[in-house]
């Protein structure tokens, strides 16, 4: 089946040699996720991935490859109810990706290094476990999430929002992992490169980073942590603080990768391939804007009990005028006040 609008809720485009981003472009909820999918097509099989005591998981010898697959989307729930492909995995398996020459990213061929018409397996990583990011479980894969707050996965259906948007939860148990867990690239028993999962609490307390050394240039990967020109939204359950502690600490590592090469960075909605850098510099001035009161509250409304406010930035800094959408803020915040007021209090 060839990839167009008619017949998926999704499409996929090339990012590097390897990776590709997967967009719901349409759905209900009006989230448009982004799904990365990173693209090990070596004879290659998981090992120690179940351990959640072990350090990694690695990608080893016996399956035919291996897709790496940054959340999962809203479950393909489409405005347009002709559309005939709604799976994630349905999408990935069956339907021609122009980008791709013309195959399916995970077909039965013996393109990509697939050998006896065998698809490669998945690992799936949640960069936090919101509805939008969580709704296709691939339950017969692993599943990894942070380890950071096991009590808040605990209670998916409230946290992911599910119950309160009154939609089912997907079932599916995660293999929590620590911080600096690495998922191997293993080929003729030598680890050729790694992909590292980062702690960075904030937007929710179970919220990581991927960062990619396989790709050129890296990737980092920050889910809903931040994106550019739409809200950037904190449930009840976040923490300013927390987000602050995050975003210097993925500055700091950036500043570090970057010794070597330039890091781009992927978001779950809106932005990708931005120089990271830059963007993690940028959010943190408007965040800090935000708490001092140099910018504005702009709307105040009540969301699940509490007082929420939202902010928009004043000033454009560091963006071309050709990428800027016509009237739209390059960064915006809707959260609780609690959450403002917290970081406030934690800064004076």
């Amino acid at each position: 089946m060839s990839q167009d609008k008619d017949s998926s809720a999704f499409t996929a485009t090339r990012l590097t040699s390897n990776t590709f981003l997967i967009k719901e472009y349409d759905d209900i909820y009006s989230e448009h996720p982004h799904i990365y999918a990173i693209i090990f097509p070596s004879t290659s099989n998981l090992s120690n991935i179940s351990n959640t005591s072990a350090s990694s998981s690695k990608v080893g010898h016996n399956m035919a490859g291996t897709i790496i697959l940054i959340d999962t989307g809203c479950g393909g729930a489409s405005n347009d109810p002709e559309v005939r492909v709604t799976n994630i995995r349905e999408f990935i398996e069956t339907v021609d990706v122009p980008e791709n020459g013309g195959r399916p990213l995970n077909g039965l061929n013996n393109q990509n290094g697939l050998e006896g018409g065998k698809r490669m397996g998945y690992i799936v990583v949640l960069t936090h476990c919101h509805y939008d990011h969580i709704r296709k479980s691939l339950s017969d894969s692993p599943i990894l999430a942070s380890s950071h707050s096991p009590e808040f996965l605990s209670d998916i259906p409230e946290h992911s929002l599910c119950a309160f948007l009154n939609i089912r939860t997907p079932e599916y148990t995660p293999i929590l992992v620590p911080h600096g867990h690495t998922i191997l690239n293993q080929t003729s028993n030598k680890i050729s490169s790694h992909v590292t999962v980062l702690h960075t609490p904030g937007h929710t307390p179970d919220s990581l980073t991927i960062y990619d050394s396989t790709s050129y240039p890296p990737m980092l990967y920050v889910g809903d942590s931040l994106y550019e020109y739409e809200p950037i939204i904190f449930p009840k359950e976040g923490s300013i603080v927390d987000w602050f502690s995050s975003i210097e600490a993925l500055i700091g590592f950036v500043r570090m990768k970057e010794r070597e090469k330039r890091v781009l960075l992927n978001a779950g909605h809106v932005t990708c391939l931005k120089p990271a850098l830059e963007i993690l510099q940028a959010v943190k001035r408007f965040m800090e804007d935000v708490v001092s009161g140099r910018e504005p509250v702009r709307r105040r409304w009540v969301k699940r009990g509490e007082e929420t406010v939202e902010y928009r930035q004043s000033r454009q800094e560091g963006t071309e005028a050709n990428t800027t959408p016509v009237g739209a803020s390059r960064f915006s915040l809707i959260c609780p006040e609690r959450l403002i007021l917290e970081a406030l209090t934690r800064s004076g």
